[in-house]
Formats: C-alpha cells, structure tokens, sequence
C-alpha cells in the first residue's frame, strides 16, 4: 500500500509540473535594435541573449524557440531591427502563437552603455518598457543589467503605457489627476497637467548675465485655465502612430521626432484631435515657459528643473552630436522632461518683441515670418538651453534638432 501511494505521488507531482509548465507565458524576444553605430554585434547578441536567459529564468514564463521564430520573421519579411511599429510586432506574436514580445535597444554615449526594454502584451496591444544606464559594456555588465530588466518587467506586467524613467522603474499611466494617459491605436503618451497661475517671463534674475536682448523686458504673465502638456517631446514612435512616417534623422522608437517644421506640428496637432477627438496644439510660447520653469512649482531654476544645465538636458558638450530617448535625465519641478536640450520645440507664436505691460493668455503677435522655437538642443551650448531663451524659425523649417510636444486644453 505504502509502494503504491508513493507512486500516485510520483504521477501527481509529474502532472502538477507538466500542467505548470503549460501554464507558463510565452515570451519571444526581438532581435537588438542599435541606435547608433558604436554598437557592436557582439554588444547586440549579447543584449538579446541575456534577455533570452532571463525570460528563461523567470518563474512563470518561458521563452520562445528562437529558430521557430526566425523561421517566421523570414517568411513573413517582417523588420528585425529599426522602426517596428507596435501592430506589427503584435501580429508577428500572434503568428507566433506567444503572450509577450519583448524588443530591447542599446545605445550608447560616451563610455555609458544604456539598454532599453519594451514588453508588449500580445493580446491587449498595452506594453511597458524599463531602461537601465552601464558603466561599461561587458558581457557581464550586459548579463546582469537584463536579469535586473527582466524582474522590473515581469514583476509589473501589465499596461505601463509609457516609456521608461531614469533608475528603470515601469511606471503606469494615470487617468487623473496630475497626469493623464492617451492612447492612440497601440501608442500611449502622458500629459502632465499645469495649473493656471501667473509667472514673470523674460530675463529674470536667476538668468544671471546670459541673457539675449530678445528675453527683455521682463514682463508678468498670468495663466488663466489649467492645461496639458507632453510629459515628453512627442516621441517617434507616437508620430508615426499618428501620421504613419518617421521623418527623423537618428531612428529610434523613444527618440524625440525631429526634422519636423512648424507646419508639420500643426498637421500632427490636427490629426491628434481628429483622432482622439480631444483638441491638441501647439504650446503658446507663455504656456511653453510657464511650463518649463515648474508652473506653480517654480525654484527659479535657471534651465528646466536644475541650475545644473548637465543634470536635465542633452546639449553640445554631453549629447554626443544627437538626439537621445525621451526621460533620461532629470525632470523639472511638474514631473516634464527635456524641456531642456535634446531638441528645440515648436511654440505656436509668431516671433516678436516683448512688452513690459502684463499679459494675460498671450498669444504672440498677430503675424510675422518666423515661429518662436525654445529648449535649446542637442547641438548648442548651456547658453541656449536656459528657460527664457528664445529663438525662431521658418514655419517650413526642418532640422535635425527641432522637435516639439503639444498641450491639451
């Protein structure tokens, strides 16, 4: 009795195992999209690899045959590397038969080696995405970074909706308060939330002596409705969502999307609405400024968030000549990114000269040639990234280091 009681264990204890094993999620990973050309093949494999090992590991997941899933990537001609829009990577899971995708992305600038991983949902289209920042790119600095990855995801999966923060937190959009989340098709993006209040614009004293003649006279503004505004620069991969091209010299879902002109802001702010049937815009350059010294919040912070222009934006001496992901450094005061550096951002305004007299929900000059531009970029010195820098441009303008984000009203 004893022996056969023994065995019934034995069988139930292998049925138990062989039914948790199916139970487990499926997690196929994409092959290593590089950001740059500084990333070596060996860096790529690598990325991936230990992203495989570490779905391997999890408890309660298990990764798909990669020769299984070549042999689909290939016959269906699907991208590999590059752009790779959400859907497409959703119905390349579904040919697959996995529950998640998981696409990693390497970069690097200077000696710092950064990883970025985007988890998508296959069957909800949601994703989250976690971001963590090496020292160096050794296969076990690589290794132990996509263990360290694949925890943060696995242990919040779910819709994030949102690209990483600094330190590789998966964060969740919100559906009020200070924040809100937007979906468009399989692309999701935060708006801070700015209070109404007033704010003294121009040169102001923490300014110090690099003010341009265009930043005086300072002037009270007041703010009279709450708004909206892009937690982040809108990204590429939101623009593609929404216009379905990617016009941006250095290609990378969380890049911010550049090479864009005014008028092109203006066509994505119009198809935005139509699409969400909210009404989006471009910033007026007040709600630009109040926005990016903190609103209410205000430390008279002489760039967007710090007096340390290194700690919240990509300039001339630190970017590496190019753009970076969205969310990488610090934010300012409101919880918004890069409003400092990386790319210039399209105000709806006119250009013109200011006036001491105090405003209220000014809109700029009734007309002119040029837009106003603001943040500074990834191409020009601390100088320029200050908070009551101003600059201008065609409304046909296209650059490399000119982007935008939008606000809602």
């Amino acid at each position: 009795m004893k022996r056969i009681l023994l065995i019934a264990l034995a069988l139930l204890l292998a049925t138990a195992g062989s039914v948790t094993a199916q139970n487990k999620k499926k997690v196929a990973v994409w092959e290593t999209k590089c950001s740059d050309g500084s990333i070596t093949t060996f860096q790529s494999t690598m990325v991936r690899g230990g992203m495989e090992t570490a779905v391997a590991n999890a408890p309660g997941y298990t990764g798909y045959d990669r020769t299984s899933f070549d042999n689909i990537l290939k016959e269906h001609k699907f991208q590999r590397s590059g752009a790779v829009s959400d859907a497409e990577i959703k119905r390349m899971g579904e040919m697959a038969g996995v529950q998640y995708i998981i696409v990693p992305e390497a970069t690097a600038s200077g000696n710092d080696f950064y990883i970025v991983v985007k988890m998508l949902d296959v069957e909800t289209g949601e994703y989250g995405s976690a971001y963590d920042q090496l020292c160096n790119s050794s296969a076990s600095s690589i290794k132990e970074a996509c263990s360290s990855l694949a925890q943060k995801l696995f242990g919040d999966v779910g819709p994030s909706n949102v690209p990483s923060t600094p330190g590789g937190r998966v964060q969740r959009g919100q559906s009020g308060g200070d924040v809100i989340t937007i979906t468009v098709g399989n692309v999701s993006f935060d708006m801070v939330k700015v209070e109404a209040g007033s704010f003294v614009m121009g040169c102001t004293s923490e300014q110090g002596g690099d003010c341009y003649s265009d930043e005086s006279p300072y002037h009270r503004v007041t703010i009279t409705q709450d708004y909206y505004i892009g937690k982040f620069e809108v990204t590429q991969e939101l623009y593609e969502a929404v216009m379905g091209t990617n016009p941006s010299k250095w290609e990378s879902f969380d890049r911010p999307v550049e090479q864009v002109s005014w008028n092109d802001a203006q066509e994505f702010c119009a198809e935005l609405s139509r699409m969400t049937g909210r009404r989006f815009s471009l910033p007026t350059e007040a709600e630009w400024e109040y926005a990016a010294r903190g609103g209410k919040k205000n430390t008279s912070a002489k760039y967007s968030g710090s007096s340390s222009v290194a700690n919240v934006a990509w300039y001339g001496d630190n970017s590496g000549g190019q753009t970076h992901p969205v969310g990488r450094l610090r934010p300012n005061e409101l919880g918004i990114y890069d409003m400092s550096g990386n790319v210039w951002e399209w105000c709806y305004d006119w250009y013109g000269n200011y006036s001491s007299a105090s405003q209220t929900d000014p809109m700029g000059p009734g007309s002119g040639s040029y837009r106003v531009v603001r943040g500074g970029s990834w191409n020009f010195n601390a100088r320029i990234c200050r908070v009551a820098n101003r600059s201008n441009g065609s409304p046909d303008d296209r650059s490399s280091d000119i982007g935008f984000r939008v606000v809602l009203h």
